[in-house]
């Protein structure tokens, strides 16, 4: 299943008009900010106030449906900056800049969960699955995609031949619903929004459990167009990495349970690249075991 996502993005942005950029130098009066599933949706006003009060600006938050959304409305020029996932930041590095890391429990990595009903006790790793209705969440998402279709190259299986049927939720806590209401008999899902909803004691993740955890993986980073303005892309990273020392800026890392924002570092995503091309055919098969961690 090669991913023809990069060479269609990479495509459209060397066909962009060598004034393109130019826009990016105009005053705004709005900054436009998209999210996508990653993101925590009730934490959305307290994001769009720290970054008013932050920017000097009004600011609009934009909600973008699939990740493929929000990287053509940053290649287009729609929005400034967006909370995206590390699997589009690869594929569309060449057109946008990181901006800023999450830091979950103050650190840059997150992992990829396989789930399924609370009562399958017995299943305990992806082989176990064969057979299920499984849920990804969107075909351009690490944690919801990237990683078990990898892990099922490595055992010489697609989606279509190993699961009995699998479906897109485009969102992850969908992911989550879809198996504990029964929709999906197991699902993948990014740990960190599973973890925040089982705190939280949602009743669709109540009733799910975890089967097996990936590796460690960049976290889901935000990142700007790369036609905007170096000034203005400084000060979001300022603002957003400063975001612990203030008290607008911890109720926001509150909300999202996040420890901080952290000055982003391409090799955190090497992991999540190396996936991509063993997708794209350009690399050998990742075996399972250094895929996902013994349950």
């Amino acid at each position: 299943m090669k991913r023809r996502h990069s060479l269609a993005l990479l495509a459209g942005a060397c066909s962009m008009p060598a004034w393109a950029g130019m826009r990016a130098a105009r005053p705004r009066t709005v900054f436009r900010f998209g999210v996508t599933d990653v993101f925590i949706h009730d934490a959305i006003p307290l994001l769009r106030s720290y970054l008013e009060a932050r920017l000097g600006i009004p600011v609009r938050i934009v909600q973008k449906a699939s990740y493929q959304e929000a990287l053509e409305a940053l290649r287009s020029d729609e929005m400034e900056a967006a909370w995206i996932c590390g699997y589009p930041y690869v594929v569309a590095r060449h057109f946008v800049r990181l901006c800023a890391q999450p830091g979950w429990h103050g650190q840059p990595w997150y992992r990829s969960y396989l789930i399924t009903s609370a009562d399958r006790t017995e299943v305990h790793d992806l082989a176990a699955l064969r057979g299920d209705v499984f849920a990804f969440d969107d075909p351009l998402s690490n944690s919801g995609y990237l990683v078990p279709v990898v892990a099922l190259r490595a055992m010489g299986q697609t989606p279509q031949s190993f699961f009995r049927g699998s479906f897109y939720t485009y969102a992850l806590d969908k992911v989550v619903e879809a198996v504990g209401a029964g929709l999906a008999d197991s699902g993948t899902v990014d740990g960190y929004i599973w973890e925040v909803l089982h705190r939280q004691s949602d009743p669709a993740a109540r009733k799910t459990r975890v089967v097996v955890k990936s590796r460690h993986f960049g976290f889901p980073p935000i990142v700007t167009r790369h036609s905007l303005d170096l000034e203005l892309h400084a000060r979001l990273q300022d603002i957003l990495v400063d975001a612990h020392s203030n008290e607008q800026g911890r109720q926001l890392l509150n909300k999202l349970d996040l420890h901080s924002f952290l000055r982003p570092r391409k090799e955190w995503f090497d992991g999540i690249r190396a996936l991509v091309e063993v997708l794209d055919g350009t690399r050998a098969p990742i075996p399972v075991s250094q895929i996902y961690e013994p349950g």
